[in-house]
């Protein structure tokens, strides 16, 4: 509002100002009742606000919560078979050499073609899904079942890609107690868009690369998402991962803000060719948190040209 209208000092108003004072008034007057609806409805949207922001912070708790107890930081070694004995031990003479704290001699893994086989070297105490075993054991590959436990040492053999690999977990590894936490761009709900789905008129078996490996794993594709961001219509290959879309996708942040290899999605399944991008929940692959992670490398035409700043960023860079 003007000075002159606050101010006490003034004792009267000159004639010729009062119609243009008289004229603001009612100005002033409009501008109220036209903005009257406007701020009883601002509560509302903010409540709306409000519970939005609370689901997406509950959703990245629970993500933060899952990569400190779902295993990604246990796991301290990868090895792919090869025919014939696999040691382990913290002897610098194992093919597989565990933390200096692990027996020196833990036990061998034998590859005989498609079969593989554990047997504890002597005096070593071994449990095979849940129960103890003294002599030589064959290992299932499927997962969930072959899981071999020491103490606090663990490890299974699995099919990836093309080839099998041993993967060693060790339930005490420094890294799930030095873990910071994971870092996010602020909750923002535009960040949420409307995205078309077109299925594909037969589903794709795709070849996906995984990091850290030269094996290759496939991933089924049944469609593109497609939605409008920055001015531009964004199409992006999707993948199923259970009961769920999944997308992978890089974008200029990366390397900078975000993990240099790209970011995960995941989406509703289309309904009515429709579904929902919520990159509030883009989230950094878990070999960014662990080297011996395994992850698939988005395909080269989800590669945007357009920035995402949404969802989580990334510290480790140099």
């Amino acid at each position: 509002m003007p000075s002159q209208f606050l101010s006490s000092s003034e004792s009267y108003t000159p004639l010729a100002d009062r119609g243009t004072i008289v004229a603001k008034l009612k100005v002033l007057r409009w501008m109220a009742v036209s903005l009257l609806p406007l701020l009883l409805l601002t509560p509302f949207a903010y409540a709306g606000d409000t519970a939005y922001v609370a689901e997406i912070q509950k959703w990245r708790d629970e993500f933060d919560k899952d990569v400190r107890t779902g295993g990604w930081l246990e796991l301290i070694g990868r090895l792919q078979l090869e025919e014939g004995g696999t040691t382990l031990g913290s002897d610098s003479d194992s093919t597989m050499i565990l933390p200096s704290q692990a027996p020196k001699r833990l036990g061998t893994v034998t590859r005989q073609a498609g079969v593989f086989k554990f047997e504890p070297a002597d005096g070593i105490e071994a449990i095979v899904d849940d129960h103890a075993v003294a002599g030589v054991t064959v290992l299932s590959t499927v997962s969930g079942s072959g899981r071999v436990k020491v103490g606090t040492y663990g490890f299974a053999v699995r099919a990836i890609g093309d080839d099998f690999y041993l993967l060693v977990r060790d339930s005490q590894n420094p890294a799930i107690a030095n873990f910071k936490g994971t870092t996010w761009f602020p909750i923002g709900a535009t960040y949420r868009v409307p995205a078309r789905f077109t299925a594909y008129e037969h589903p794709e078996q795709v070849p996906t690369p995984l990091t850290h490996v030269e094996s290759k794993q496939l991933f089924t594709s049944t469609g593109d998402v497609t939605f409008k961001w920055a001015g531009k219509t964004i199409r992006l290959k999707s993948f199923i991962d259970d009961d769920q879309l999944f997308v992978m996708f890089q974008d200029p942040t990366n390397g900078k803000q975000t993990y240099g290899g790209g970011r995960f999605l995941h989406a509703p399944m289309p309904k009515d060719g429709q579904t929902v991008l919520d990159f509030n929940k883009a989230f950094n692959p878990y070999c960014s948190v662990n080297t011996y992670v395994m992850c698939p490398i988005p395909p080269p035409e989800n590669r945007l040209e357009v920035k995402i700043a949404a969802g989580e960023k990334y510290d480790g860079h140099e």
